[in-house]
């Protein structure tokens, strides 16, 4: 049964998270002007599509990371706490940033490593939802 919750772990995990990530960077792009943050955005932004669909794709690495670091805990144990989905997201996130640099983005990595450990955290809670996690 384990294997069966280790593999739906990662299959959602590598096709979701990356989907979740662009749809959390569309809504930062969005909200950043209107909340008074637009600083914290580069000065010559692409448009909005651009930005989402670039972080589709730079979000894939990291969630194959996150996937295969859950589903190994999953197959041991089972299920996996929120507090080990964060760690994990996040780790994945710094593999991801040494693998593939943005130099322009360096001052936004904080933000986006807690950006990329809040939706493990979700992701956690859906598969935990769906009863694919034990309890």
């Amino acid at each position: 049964m384990n294997m069966q919750r280790a593999l739906w772990t990662f299959l959602i995990f590598a096709l979701v998270a990356p989907f979740f990530a662009a749809l959390a960077i569309a809504a930062v792009v969005i909200l950043a002007p209107l909340l008074g943050l637009g600083d914290l955005l580069p000065p010559s932004l692409p448009p909005l599509g651009t930005v989402a669909l670039s972080a589709f794709v730079w979000a894939i690495l990291p969630a194959v990371l996150i996937g295969i670091g859950l589903a190994v805990v999953v197959l041991l144990h089972g299920s996996v706490g929120w507090i080990a989905a964060a760690a994990i997201g996040v780790v994945a996130f710094a593999i991801a940033a040494i693998v593939f640099p943005a130099p322009e983005l360096a001052h936004l990595r904080p933000y986006l490593a807690f950006l990329s450990g809040l939706v493990a955290v979700v992701l956690r809670e859906m598969l935990a939802r769906a009863r694919i996690l034990a309890p």
